[in-house]
């Protein structure tokens, strides 16, 4: 008779930045994770090199911000230039954001993937286990079985009510399953340096393409005393000969020309533009580089993948403690694919435009930028899609909610892991449908006067520039709904997927969702409710 396979609530296959950000995820809602990695330690040498404030959101949840933004580095932006070093655009970097955080900065990974790592390990309700790589998966009604090994042979049997497989671009898991996965027709091979520089790094935070068709190269500045380069491989480039010490010094040479450097890493990638078709397969879910892949002209790879995480973390919780049918997880492909194929098309459409090796091609380009009489910051426009409506995202919603910040606190860390629900006065939230929000969904319920000043005036203008009475803030940040009063969008959300106290699944179509009584939209502020914990 076999052994009972040990069970938990979910597997993370992988603990790169992605995973370790979802079982952290998981883990702080007090869920049972168990992470296996292929790995026995953190990648010694730098692949990730760039966060965007929707990135470092996702590690403020996880109490991590304030000890990884110092060993950070500000990316003032990205120019590119001609072959004879003209503008043709800039997207810059240094420009505020929703969340209240830097918007673009750049890291060295693996110092960072140690901190996460720590973390996330430290969890009581979380176990890692190193050097376990997984050798099958198996479903089943009710859970997946995980079959996984070490190097000293030991073999691993897990019972998980849901997997989700972060094991990057290779994916054992999505290829075992047979996940289809659309390509969006752009393969390039690129060569990249990393180097450690002597001395003060080599520029001031701004990254540079060169666009230059005899070979289009990226210059990065990253923290800790290094730099990337990135140097597309033209027809005729022998790999071999390219990865050779000798080559890499006279391409590196042309940029620092009385510089000492050591190469620290030398790798030859293809860059792609893939998008799985299917997110979910059963009990089965993809995220990270095993959902998408991208080239890196935009820094998105990574954070795409953080946001898969914050999106897919609450709604397992939900689901995992009944709180909704597993309908709810269907929203997570529907929401999650269209975002980041997106942002890899932007990508894709970045790369076509800035890396053409035709002679004649790069000339119009360049003749028509350059005579493009926007300000070079316009020439080049990229901004995070919202999300497509859906029955998460109601009248007025699908944007990142604001973070605003001062001295007495960040918005997200009054709120804490929780749906919000923000109003003008509290008379909006007083007995109904509130009521429903804080005790079935645990939100976190307050008027604008009952938050920290510098939040509750951010707050305030965003009501104010749509519109609005009250807001529904979902647990990764993202607008619900905003309108006049609760009373519709409780009904709707009600309804939809989640399930009554009994376990009795209430679907739009059953008509029995449960009547509550209405709220008073009156502009009085007699009224009282206090915000539920946790408080400021």
């Amino acid at each position: 008779m076999r052994p009972r396979p040990d069970t938990v609530d979910v597997l993370v296959a992988g603990f790169g930045p992605v995973g370790a950000a979802l079982a952290g995820l998981l883990g702080k809602r007090g869920l049972k994770v168990l992470v296996l990695e292929r790995d026995d330690q953190v990648f010694p040498l730098p692949r990730a090199a760039h966060v965007d404030h929707t990135g470092l959101r996702t590690w403020q949840e996880l109490d991590l911000l304030d000890r990884l933004l110092p060993a950070m580095q500000a990316n003032l932006g990205l120019d590119f230039l001609t072959a004879r070093g003209d503008l043709l655009a800039r997207i810059p970097g240094d420009q505020s954001s929703t969340s209240g955080l830097p918007s673009s900065m750049y890291f060295f990974q693996p110092a960072l993937d140690r901190a996460v790592r720590e973390a996330v390990s430290a969890m009581p309700s979380v176990t890692v286990r190193l050097g376990a790589e997984v050798t099958g998966v198996a479903g089943a009604d009710d859970h997946v079985r995980v079959m996984a090994a070490t190097p000293e042979g030991e073999l691993l049997d897990v019972a998980a009510k849901w997997v989700v497989a972060c094991d990057g671009a290779a994916s054992p898991i999505r290829e075992q399953i047979g996940f289809d996965v659309e390509d969006l027709q752009f393969e390039e091979p690129w060569l990249v340096v990393d180097l450690v520089l002597d001395g003060e790094r080599a520029q001031s935070g701004r990254a540079i393409c060169l666009c230059d068709p005899r070979r289009p190269t990226y210059s990065i500045p990253m923290p800790a005393g290094r730099h990337r380069f990135e140097f597309r491989l033209m027809d005729g480039d022998d790999p071999a000969t390219l990865l050779q010490p000798s080559r890499i010094s006279q391409l590196v040479g042309a940029w620092f020309p009385d510089r000492p450097f050591e190469i620290e890493r030398t790798a030859i990638y293809t860059f792609h533009g893939l998008v799985a078709r299917n997110w979910r397969h059963q009990r089965v879910f993809l995220a990270g580089d095993a959902a998408h892949q991208m080239p890196p002209f935009l820094g998105q790879g990574m954070c795409s993948g953080l946001r898969d995480a914050a999106n897919l973390a609450w709604k397992l919780d939900l689901v995992i403690r009944g709180g909704a049918s597993d309908d709810l997880l269907n929203t997570y492909e529907e929401e999650r694919r269209a975002h980041v194929r997106s942002v890899v098309e932007s990508a894709v459409r970045i790369g076509r435009l800035i890396c053409t090796i035709d002679p004649e091609e790069a000339a119009e380009r360049d003749r028509r930028m350059l005579s493009d009489t926007r300000p070079p910051a316009q020439r080049i426009a990229f901004t995070l899609p919202a999300l497509r409506p859906g029955s998460l995202v109601r009248e007025n919603g699908g944007d990142l909610f604001v973070q605003p910040s001062g001295a007495d606190g960040r918005l997200d860390d009054v709120i804490g892991s929780h749906f919000a629900v923000l109003a003008r006065t509290p008379a909006l939230i007083g007995p109904g449908p509130a009521d429903w929000w804080r005790e079935r969904m645990g939100a976190f319920v307050a008027a604008v006067g009952q938050l920290p000043e510098v939040p509750a005036k951010g707050v305030l203008s965003w009501l104010d520039s749509h519109d609005s009475d009250v807001v529904v803030v979902r647990p990764d940040r993202y607008v619900l709904w905003a309108g006049p009063d609760l009373d519709d969008v409780t009904r709707k959300i009600s309804a939809c997927w989640l399930a009554d106290p009994g376990g009795t699944v209430l679907g739009e179509s059953s008509g029995r969702a449960r009547d509550y009584p209405r709220g008073s939209r009156s502009s009085s502020s007699s009224a009282s409710t206090a915000p539920n914990p946790p408080g400021p």
